[in-house]
């Protein structure tokens, strides 16, 4: 019998003992396993390895929620009542070995490093997703399918690096829902399906390049599963929670002077939390800071509708898949007790329409209801504060809220990481320097305080932008690829100027790029030109934000009201365009649309003060 196998079954374990469980079904990283021994019992390292499908440790995220949800039990009694049960079952990371030897594609992890991974990816991809499992493993996920009957799942990524105290991988592998409904076996089939897709996600280009960027190409990279239950009750022919969301138990979005950033904050959704972490085009997630909950950023009802949720992600159990819906599709359809929770009523325009005799009720989606209820913010608000403190680190969350039986609201805690942060320091920002200020902006930044050296300025011009054609406005955002490109290795600071949301899958609302094509900017601002309609959004929460934090990368709005006090753009007239000393042969349309200005011997700074919520970018000279 294994040495493990047989330290389950004493009766009492003794630190060694528990050090043994924690390296074969757990984790290796020293502040991980520092709490695991402290508060996991004999009871559960026995239910791990019983839910443990294969072989290895159960990876980075499964980690975070068995320590998360055994720190609310010991230090959190009192919302336990609250609080969902996980019923989570693991494929060990080594599994994910097995597979790749069973499949032909061993050599993969050997080559990562190489210069042609794409032709790497190429070659392998079909096997990857077409793969075989072993017969045991293949038994194994089926007696999971048997416990979970027809519940709709999610399949999730944990792999041995993400979410520890290193790096986060933020969105970089997969996720996938199944809707397990129909027979045994297509229900099987759907799932091998999806262990498939997060297994081949550590081989995309984009996980690569995260990899590359924080020197993890040469560590052996291995994929563990967390199996969950899906969060939500079935309505009709859909399946979905009253909510979903994040939260992070330090707040740097202050977008009022009262706030405390040490209150931490959280963003939500109805439905699935999946639009809270996602950048969602024309929808607004709810952003609250958990010390003045009620407190709202947009302070009229018509605004609140405006900059409110339009669409809703649900599981379509008739068509078996995940689906986005518009969110005033499902008015008729969720329950009272929904309602109150998540959506408000706009009676400026019920009155409106009562003058023409048009008598209806018109809501929208904010999730109000829990934002007033104060014990669901006070759990919250533990929750994070509880985390924080044992892991000794700001932490982010991700979270469901559900239907209890009697009525009320239950939290399913899904995830927790560390989230990465470094203190405040002081910053002295000059008087009298307005003639040499770019952007002076306030409430509207998220980072900490610090001083910048700046290199160069990457301006996309928003009129040009608006004016290139609508199916050519994705160059744009290849270009800004090459030039992000052609700057690793030279540890040049950068700022990026972009019109509108950076990050949008909707050209029209600003430039589609993706984290690993600006990864190499100091500093990210989105700036508003409202003369052809491009307002920033800056996603707090958002995977691209998570990239934005974990890479020490500022992330701000320019916007055109009270909180910029000075936005002067033509200043860069003054500096050098020299895109084409480092990109050739680019088109002259584009090089209209993006200049490139040398700042390297203007003394230029960009200076942030968390406590102040103030950014001030200064080019000298």
């Amino acid at each position: 019998m294994c040495g493990w196998k047989s330290v389950l079954e004493k009766e009492i374990l003794n630190g060694d003992d528990k050090t043994l469980l924690c390296h074969e079904l757990l984790t290796e990283e020293p502040d991980m396993e520092r709490m695991i021994l402290k508060f996991f019992t004999e009871d559960d390292f026995r239910e791990i390895a019983e839910r443990r499908i294969g072989r290895g440790q159960v990876g980075g995220k499964a980690c975070g929620l068995l320590l998360s949800r055994k720190l609310i039990e010991v230090r959190m009694p009192g919302y336990l009542e609250n609080l969902e049960p996980h019923h989570s079952f693991f494929i060990g990371a080594d599994t994910f070995e097995d597979y790749l030897e069973l499949n032909g594609c061993g050599e993969m992890q050997s080559l990562v490093a190489s210069k042609d991974r794409t032709e790497l990816l190429e070659k392998y991809e079909g096997l990857l997703l077409g793969g075989r499992f072993s017969e045991e493993v293949r038994e194994q996920i089926g007696d999971v399918l048997r416990h979970y009957d027809e519940e709709p799942l999610i399949i999730r990524s944990s792999s041995i690096m993400e979410d520890g105290f290193g790096h986060a991988f933020s969105g970089k592998y997969e996720s996938v829902f199944c809707s397990n409904q129909g027979i045994f076996e297509e229900r099987l089939e759907e799932m091998l399906a999806a262990v498939r897709r997060v297994y081949a996600s550590v081989f995309t280009k984009e996980a690569l390049e995260y990899r590359k960027r924080h020197e993890l190409l040469e560590k052996r990279e291995k994929m563990g599963i967390l199996i969950q239950r899906a969060a939500g009750r079935r309505i009709g022919d859909f399946y979905f929670p009253i909510a979903g969301g994040m939260g992070c138990s330090y707040n740097p979005y202050k977008w009022a002077e009262n706030l405390n950033p040490e209150a931490g904050m959280i963003r939500m959704v109805a439905g699935f939390g999946t639009r809270a972490v996602e950048r969602t085009p024309g929808d607004y997630p709810r952003l609250v800071s958990l010390d003045h909950a009620k407190a709202n950023i947009r302070t009229t009802v018509a605004d609140r509708h405006k900059f409110s949720q339009r669409k809703v992600d649900v599981i379509d159990l008739k068509e078996k898949k995940m689906v986005t819906v518009p969110i005033d599709s499902l008015f008729d359809k969720i329950p009272h007790t929904y309602k109150k929770l998540v959506l408000s009523r706009d009676t400026d325009a019920e009155g409106r329409l009562a003058q023409r005799r048009i008598y209806r009720k018109i809501y929208f989606a904010d999730c109000q209801g829990l934002v007033d209820d104060d014990d669901f913010i006070e759990m919250v608000r533990s929750m994070e504060k509880v985390l924080e403190k044992t892991y000794r680190h700001p932490v982010d969350l991700e979270f469901a809220v559900t239907m209890a039986e009697d009525g009320g609201w239950r939290i399913n805690l899904l995830q927790c990481r560390p989230m990465r942060m470094t203190a405040d320091g002081v910053i002295h920002i000059p008087e009298g320097i307005d003639h040499e200020i770019l952007f002076d902006i306030r409430r509207t930044s998220i980072s900490y305080s610090r001083e910048i050296s700046l290199d160069y300025i990457v301006w996309v011009d928003p009129q040009r932008y608006y004016e290139y054609e609508y199916h050519k406005k994705p160059e744009v955002a290849t270009l800004l690829g090459r030039i992000n490109a052609a700057f690793e290795g030279m540890k040049k600071n950068i700022i990026l100027l972009v019109p509108g949301r950076i990050g949008t899958s909707s050209p029209e609302l600003g430039v589609p790029v993706l984290y690993c094509d600006i990864h190499q900017f100091c500093a990210v601002c989105e700036v508003a030109y409202s003369k052809v309609g491009y307002n920033p959004e800056l996603s707090y929460g958002s995977h691209m934000f998570q990239d934005l934090v974990e890479a020490d990368i500022y992330y701000g709005a320019i916007n055109e009201n009270s909180k910029t006090r000075i936005f002067a753009p033509e200043i860069l007239k003054k500096c050098n365009d020299v895109l084409g000393e480092f990109l050739e042969n680019e088109k002259d349309e584009l090089r209209e649309i993006v200049q490139l200005y040398d700042v390297t011997d203007r003394k230029s700074v960009l200076m942030l003060d968390a406590k102040e919520g103030r950014a001030v970018c200064r080019v000298c000279g």
